[in-house]
């Protein structure tokens, strides 16, 4: 929102070239936590070969997958936002943002190679996936409202913010490798699990602006995103019978932030 239409007494404290226009600009730093969806799903693969994976292995397993969150596969991605604000009341204003999310791949136990013993199933061969890096790229639409409430003072001011945008996630893929006491860390392939894809993220926030100069304010927030699935890489899972395993890449994630505001 335009700083000097907040309310009347901060108008007072305001600039007067900062009437001139309804514009002014944002910017906000933080990190997004997933809480929901799956990088790869729980799922089971057809018997395999597992010659055929690593001529180190031997016999015949299958491939089971126990679920890996997002939150396992990466760090909690650094978020940076740009915004154009635009006053329509002293208390509330439209904006367009522009987003750029990125964090580090990890590494992390996928699940294990199913052979039988004696008989009997054992699952003993962990499978570890070292995950590619997370980026992402975004522009968003939104509505602000400054609210009055009793925490409201000259300074201090709390207010809600819906959002809806279309984000680029770049592609994203696993190297996995599988365990023995034998064959340590055995190559068995790189999936590739996920296109580069538009998708669309819905959300909105809380949080609170303090005035700290005429033209400038700090401010801090926490919202919730939803965001919708990724585009699907099929052809290295569905060949080992794990054409399910990336079916569930929607997410739910909570973004945590500190912004300043300020009008040229």
């Amino acid at each position: 929102m335009r700083l000097s239409y907040l309310i009347p007494a901060l108008a007072l404290l305001s600039s007067p070239a900062l009437a001139d226009s309804p514009f002014s600009f944002g910017g906000s730093v933080g990190y997004e936590f997933p809480v929901s969806g799956k990088i790869i799903d729980e799922t089971s693969s057809a018997s395999v070969n597992l010659t055929t994976l690593n001529a180190s292995l031997a016999g015949t397993g299958i491939l089971r997958l126990r679920g890996t969150d997002f939150k396992d596969s990466s760090d909690a991605p650094l978020k940076a936002t740009i915004e154009v604000r635009y006053a329509l009341t002293q208390t509330s204003e439209m904006f367009g943002a522009i987003t750029y999310s990125q964090a580090d791949g990890k590494s992390a136990n996928i699940g294990c190679v199913e052979i039988v013993v004696s008989g009997a199933p054992n699952c003993s061969t962990p499978l570890t996936a070292t995950f590619s890096d997370f980026k992402q790229m975004g522009v968003e639409l939104g509505y602000r409202q400054w609210l009055e409430s009793p925490f409201m003072s000259d300074r201090l001011f709390p207010y809600y913010t819906l959002r809806a945008g279309v984000t680029q996630t770049d592609a994203l893929s696993a190297t996995v490798v599988a365990s023995t006491s034998l064959v340590p860390n055995a190559p068995i392939g790189t999936w590739n699990l996920y296109d580069d894809k538009v998708t669309y993220v819905i959300g909105g926030d809380v949080g609170a602006t303090y005035l700290i100069a005429p033209f400038a304010e700090i401010g801090a927030e926490v919202g919730v995103r939803y965001n919708s699935k990724l585009s699907e890489v099929d052809t290295n899972l569905t060949a080992l019978g794990l054409g399910t395993a990336n079916d569930k890449s929607d997410r739910i994630t909570i973004p945590v932030s500190v912004r300043l505001n300020a009008a040229f």
